[in-house]
């Protein structure tokens, strides 16, 4: 049987989609921990204590929540670019998966073409023999 003459670029294209999966993993990890960081501080912005003993108390109660809506600001901003990088992510192994299938699929048709041939011949090759018993037999008797 001949070899894939693709199957270099088959392995490299495998290779790729691996990477492509591994990234996509990573960024979807990534969003989940964003995502986990911006309830922690949409939690604790709501835990801020709304008693107010004070003019001072007030003033920091004031300051809490200023910095925690500063945070919870940001960390939605986070949770966002990783979900755009999430995103870039998944594309980018949807395109690498579509590639590796084509190969996969040219190497399926070879696999069956070469596979076809060597059976063809074989028979070519049985006929053959049968033909030439046959002639052999007919001829003795």
């Amino acid at each position: 049987m001949t070899t894939f003459p693709l199957a270099g670029l088959l392995r490299v294209r495998g290779a790729q989609e691996r990477v492509a999966a591994e990234q996509l993993a990573r960024a979807t990890a990534d969003v989940a921990q964003a995502q986990s960081g911006a309830q922690n501080a949409a939690a604790s912005l709501a835990g801020i204590s709304s008693d107010i003993g004070d003019g001072p108390a007030l003033l920091a109660m004031a300051a809490a929540r200023a910095a925690g809506r500063s945070a919870l600001s940001d960390l939605q901003t986070l949770t966002e670019l990783r979900r755009s990088e999430a995103d870039a992510a998944k594309a980018s192994h949807v395109e690498a998966r579509r590639e590796l299938r084509g190969l996969e699929r040219l190497e399926s048709a070879h696999i069956a073409v070469t596979t076809k041939a060597e059976l063809d011949a074989e028979q070519s090759a049985l006929d053959e023999v049968a033909v030439v018993r046959a002639l052999q037999t007919g001829s003795a008797a």
